[in-house]
Parts: C-alpha cells; sequence; structure tokens
C-alpha cells in the first residue's frame, strides 16, 4: 500500500511538473531528466519487488517442505515415547 502511494505520488508530481503549454527546450530537458530518474526508480523498484517475491516463496516452500515434515515426524516420536511410558507405568506401578 505505502510503495504504491509512493510510486503514484511520483508519478503525479512528474506529470504536475510537465511543461505543457511552454516550448521553451531547458524545461523539457528538465522534466526529461526527472522523468528519467522517476521512471528508473520505479523500474528498479519493480524488479526487487519481483526477486524480493521469488526469494520469499523460495523460502516458504524449504519451510513448507522441510519444516513441516520434520514437524510430524518428531510428533510421531513424541506419540510412540508417550505409548511406551504409559505402557510401562502400566506395567510397574
Amino acid at each position: 500500500m505505502i510503495e504504491t502511494v509512493a510510486k503514484t505520488s511520483m508519478v503525479l508530481l512528474m506529470a504536475a511538473s510537465a511543461p505543457i503549454e511552454s516550448g521553451e527546450p531547458s524545461l523539457w530537458c528538465q522534466w526529461g531528466l526527472a522523468g528519467v530518474v522517476v521512471a528508473y526508480v520505479l523500474w528498479r523498484d519493480h524488479h526487487r519487488e519481483r526477486r524480493m517475491a521469488s526469494a520469499i516463496e523460495t523460502q516458504q516452500r524449504w519451510i513448507r517442505d522441510t519444516l513441516v515434515a520434520a514437524l510430524e515426524r518428531n510428533g510421531k516420536v513424541m506419540e510412540r515415547m508417550v505409548a511406551w511410558l504409559e505402557e510401562r507405568d502400566d506395567h510397574h506401578g
């Protein structure tokens, strides 16, 4: 949400500063440079977001595939230990 607001604000600021009715080349050069900077920042942020989303998805997949299976195995072992301890208490108690 904050990213969208920041990017939208940059585009609106660029549009508001565009010299629409002026034919003076220096104004267009200044706006053109600002446009290039804003476009580069938006492009860079977009690619960073895609890389981060991919990295997060890879990490979540590893957690889901590896750690959940390990937790399930540990749970089964704990159930067997509880059953063994209950049998032992029944025989000795």
